[in-house]
């Protein structure tokens, strides 16, 4: 019934809205030959407005039901965190009394891990929560000829909703973080006939409602269909619990080429696509210090993806 209120609110103000509401007038000097300009700036709001007509499905459910479980998990006792200890504390100082010492900067800490803090959960809004969704895949046959990124960027396009970013202002504008980008190599490499600069591969990072709308997809038509995965294998018992990898709060895993057909979008319209590609996924929460891997699996778990033990 919300949904169907704001639509026709939207009507009614496409109705009460002028054309010339959406016409930038031209900065030439001569109104006969130059035609007017389009505002796309409007556009663009009036498009945003649109498409956010429904609330996400997971979104609801994490604010709902999965923040709640996770505060339970997660929390912390009040007396543990009311004056939490600051690692910094424990990093290594120079003497007051040593002349040696003065004007210098501190001594870093002894071994090669570096004090991370320990995270503490006693609300909801210190909750981790999954930030953005990034999408990338390379493929050697861009090396060649550029224009083989091509079929890739229009099955990028199809599974995940975003245009190729632009080079000009606008929505997906340079400095917006939204569309696909075309990833470019570092360094040269001989061996694999690989030069600075030379275009590798696709990624794109989804925030907000695509987000959602992309692991919805890829939760229920994509892994449940696809044979070969068993689930997100977990790492090892003796894998340290210090590692950047454990306290960065990313996971990540990869997907055949097989995955990018089961997709909805892909699969209507198969013989569009000459070739599928394999791809990687990372989840970004916000989780961070130690545990951060942990926390993370339990967010996205709740979310409805599987992990298994190897």
């Amino acid at each position: 019934m919300a949904s169907r209120m704001n639509v026709t609110r939207l009507a009614r103000s496409f109705k009460q809205t002028s054309p010339s509401q959406f016409i930038r007038p031209s900065s030439s000097t001569s109104a006969t030959t130059s035609a007017p300009v389009p505002d796309l700036a409007a556009f663009a709001a009036i498009s945003n407005e649109v498409t956010n007509v429904s609330r996400s499905r997971l979104s609801d459910h994490y604010k709902d039901s999965l923040s709640h479980d996770l505060l339970y998990l997660l929390y912390s006792h009040p007396t543990h965190t009311a004056n939490p200890p600051s690692p910094l504390l424990r990093s290594p100082k120079w003497s007051p009394t040593n002349p040696y010492a003065l004007n210098r900067p501190p001594p870093r800490p002894k071994g090669n891990r570096y004090l991370v803090p320990n995270s503490a959960y006693t609300s909801a809004p210190t909750l981790p929560i999954l930030e953005s969704i990034v999408v990338q895949t390379m493929t050697k046959q861009a090396l060649a000829n550029k224009n083989n990124l091509l079929p890739l960027m229009m099955a990028f396009q199809a599974i995940t909703g975003e245009a190729p970013q632009s080079k000009h202002p606008g929505p997906y504008g340079p400095g917006s973080g939204r569309g696909l980008v075309v990833t470019r190599s570092s360094k040269k490499s001989a061996s694999f006939k690989i030069r600075p600069g030379a275009p590798t591969g696709v990624k794109v990072e989804l925030r907000g409602p695509p987000m959602y709308n992309f692991l919805e997809t890829l939760t229920e038509f994509v892994l449940p269909r696809l044979k070969t995965f068993g689930g997100i294998p977990l790492p090892p018992m003796s894998h340290p619990k210090q590692s950047p990898s454990s306290t960065s709060g990313v996971v990540a895993f990869g997907l055949p080429a097989e995955a990018m057909g089961l997709f909805p979008q892909i699969e209507v319209n198969l013989d569009q696509y000459s070739k599928t590609y394999g791809f990687n996924v990372f989840f970004v929460t916000s989780a961070k210090g130690r545990g951060a891997q942990d926390q993370a699996r339990a967010l996205l778990s709740g979310l409805s993806l599987p992990f298994v033990k190897r």
